[in-house]
């Protein structure tokens, strides 16, 4: 009999989430390499549509429950919904997105089957007669190949699959729903939801620029943002950016952080100064048409996305660089007068 994998769905309450799409996408690649099939775990206040819909486009069959006080993410509430509908409806496979709230309830979810948890995975390949979970560590700098033994109902694997490792793969098919709605009498808890908080970079103008040039630890201190600040300013429509590091240290607004706690930005040119490429930077500035990076660090993870790689330090660099530019320009200013 085919084992199970199950997908735990992201959603707002009324659409799903694109994050699901990217599991999806994860589930199939894992359903070709073993003998499973495909189901949804859907947990809301109200999942009666979000389930029908689910299911009829991608012919998968949903398990929903009804649970009150989940319309916003709250831990203890989820985790014990998942755990009831987990054990009513085991799965070799337990996959769920690498976000605030996977990252939250999956080691948990874990802990409580006594299983196996694989967290912030990018790739799968098949590696003898088990699997290898691809993952980087050290913010990206090397990689880790993760091998598990083939899972079962009664010893499952948990994955968190890192945002953006694959691309999202909305389903279309026109299947009849297959929906199981399941009861969950909602426990007493002492955690209380109080609201959500906007992102600090809300209101940034990164995500609209042509030009993105943005600061890591490189620039080594606050005085010498001024070379990123000079650097952008040779470009039109350009804004400055940073890593996420310069912001926590203060030395610039949270309005000006890159990556996927901050701002996710897609310019025509990404120019990188002094950033090693952490996973969540990376991220945040991948879909760039452009990137060049400047780094004195030839091993740097930002290397292996750049199109152009400069080794230097962007200290001695960047006024050289502004420097020609600004004579470039005086010569292209002079041969167009003369003209």
């Amino acid at each position: 009999m085919p084992e199970k994998i199950a997908i735990i769905a992201a959603h707002d309450g009324k659409h799903i989430n694109p994050s699901t799409w990217e599991l999806y996408a994860f589930a199939l690649k894992l359903k070709g390499h073993v003998r499973a099939e495909l189901r949804f775990i859907l947990v809301g206040e109200d999942t009666g549509k979000l389930a029908e819909n689910l299911s009829s486009r991608t012919g998968c069959p949903v398990i929903a429950a009804d649970v009150p006080h989940t319309k916003h993410y709250h831990s203890e509430i989820y985790k014990k919904a998942l755990i009831h509908l987990l054990r009513r409806h085991p799965g070799a496979y337990v996959l769920a997105s690498h976000n605030s709230s996977g990252m939250d309830y999956v080691p948990a979810l874990a802990i409580a089957f006594e299983a196996a948890c694989i967290t912030a995975v990018e790739e799968i390949r098949k590696e003898g007669p088990g699997l290898c979970f691809v993952r980087a560590l050290f913010n990206g700098k090397i990689q880790a190949d993760i091998l598990s033994r083939n899972a079962s109902v009664a010893a499952p694997l948990f994955v968190t699959l890192r945002p953006g490792a694959l691309k999202p793969l909305p389903p279309d098919a026109k299947a009849g729903p297959q929906v199981v709605h399941e009861l969950f009498e909602v426990p007493e808890s002492n955690v209380m939801y109080k609201g959500q908080r906007p992102s600090p970079s809300r209101g940034s103008n990164l995500a609209r620029s042509e030009v993105v040039v943005s600061g890591g630890r490189g620039i080594v201190e606050e005085e010498n943002y001024r070379l990123i600040e000079r650097l952008a300013g040779i470009f039109p429509r350009a804004a400055t950016g940073a890593s996420r590091p310069v912001c926590d240290y203060g030395w610039v607004s949270f309005q000006k952080q890159v990556g996927v706690t901050g701002t996710v930005v897609s310019p025509k040119l990404y120019i990188a100064c002094g950033i090693s490429g952490s996973t969540q930077h990376l991220e945040g500035m991948r879909e760039s048409q452009f990137i060049v990076a400047i780094n004195k660090d030839p091993s740097a993870p930002i290397f292996q996305v750049a199109d152009v790689c400069i080794v230097e330090d962007l200290i001695e660099f960047i006024p050289v660089l502004v420097e020609a530019s600004k004579k470039r320009k005086v010569r292209e200013a002079s041969e167009t007068s003369g003209a």
